[in-house]
């Protein structure tokens, strides 16, 4: 059986992922807003899905902080991952903590936050339930976790959703990158959406 791809997505499919991620920071951002205490903003300008084989084209050797999160599906089991990274994790910590010494529980609690909001945006629009487990702070090169995550799930899927996202707080932003690594099953359920499968 040939695994199911994204191959022929067009603009109104991937203006609709992008609305689903700009969704999913969104309840992200009212979270850290209210945790606290100041105005954090957070959209997807930009969406790419990629096959697997591809992943090198977007993940690079430099060495990053992330946060690496698995999903459930209450019918099917495990339904693929969430790798968050920041490649300016120092950035990003400045953004929401004025201690230094914060900057890996801060990753951490922001791609907690990220995962919970990215899963029920994913989870409402697909009308599935879908849990995540708690993440894991990864230090490493970002193509090398991505390879991790895919040879767990090789045989079970072929494409990578990537969210370009940005954070901002007053003046200043920074880059994260949102990859979703979908199972087959999970894969089929957004196919559906778009109403591609039968």
């Amino acid at each position: 059986m040939d695994k199911i791809g994204f191959e022929s997505l067009g603009s109104e499919e991937i203006d609709a992922l992008k609305e689903l991620g700009n969704i999913g920071v969104a309840h992200a951002a009212t979270s850290l807003s209210t945790m606290l205490g100041k105005v954090v903003e957070m959209n997807v300008p930009n969406v790419v899905v990629a096959r697997i084989s591809e992943v090198h084209r977007y993940f690079k050797d430099e060495l990053v902080s992330g946060v690496v999160t698995a999903l459930e599906d209450m019918e099917n089991g495990r339904s693929g991952y969430l790798y968050i990274s920041f490649p300016n994790a120092e950035k990003v910590a400045k953004l929401l903590t004025d201690d230094a010494n914060l900057v890996e529980s801060t990753i951490i609690e922001l791609g907690n936050i990220l995962s919970s909001s990215f899963c029920n945006a994913i989870a409402e629009m697909l009308g599935i339930v879908l849990i995540p487990s708690p993440p894991s702070f990864a230090f490493d090169a970002s193509i090398a976790i991505v390879e991790s995550i895919v040879a767990q799930i090789a045989e079970k899927g072929d494409s990578v959703i990537i969210f370009e996202t940005e954070l901002r707080e007053k003046e200043d932003a920074v880059e994260i990158t949102i990859a979703l690594i979908p199972d087959e099953n999970f894969l089929g359920y957004i196919m559906k959406m778009f109403g591609m499968l039968g």
